[in-house]
């Protein structure tokens, strides 16, 4: 497509003496439309998402600041957020606009659901690997076991 339009581009300013502005107007006008859709939109996305999170706060959440702070939170007033933090329960007031990433209880709930389902796959699988691992061992105690006969069976005939 930009062939076509930088051909037209250079037949008109080769014919005119000049390049046809509205070619250049509308290449212009098709980045900005590629970079609205690429860059802006997202982002803009993200922030309406990140807000009505913010608005569902409760105390309770753990949230990570843009400072990279997390801490439970404790008290939410107006536009402030009061966490606590670290093992000594520090607190901690933030501007709401100042919270990065809420994790909600509700969903600390299923993750530990689904992260203890996890824990028993796992753990039946370290079961198996471990029988496995118990009969390898028990099959080298035989072979071993085996070859010391075999050795004292030969110093007996050398004997």
């Amino acid at each position: 497509m930009f062939h076509f339009a930088l051909d037209a581009a250079t037949t008109d300013a080769n014919n005119a003496g000049g390049a046809n502005p509205l070619i250049m107007v509308a290449i212009f006008a098709f980045f900005i439309i590629i970079w609205y859709f690429l860059a802006l939109r997202p982002q803009r996305k993200k922030e309406k998402e990140l807000k009505a999170k913010i608005e569902k706060m409760r105390v309770g959440d753990q949230v990570i600041t843009i400072g990279g702070l997390v801490g439970k939170v404790a008290n939410i007033r107006d536009d402030e957020v009061t966490i606590m933090t670290s093992a000594a329960n520090t607190l901690v007031t933030f501007k709401k606009n100042a919270v990065n990433t809420i994790i909600s209880r509700d969903a600390k709930t299923s993750e530990k659901s689904s992260s203890k389902a996890d824990a028993e796959d796992e753990k039946k699988s370290d079961k198996i690997v471990l029988k496995k691992k118990e009969k390898e061992a028990s099959s080298e105690t035989e072979n071993v076991e085996a070859s010391e006969e075999k050795t004292s069976d030969l110093g007996e005939i050398k004997e």
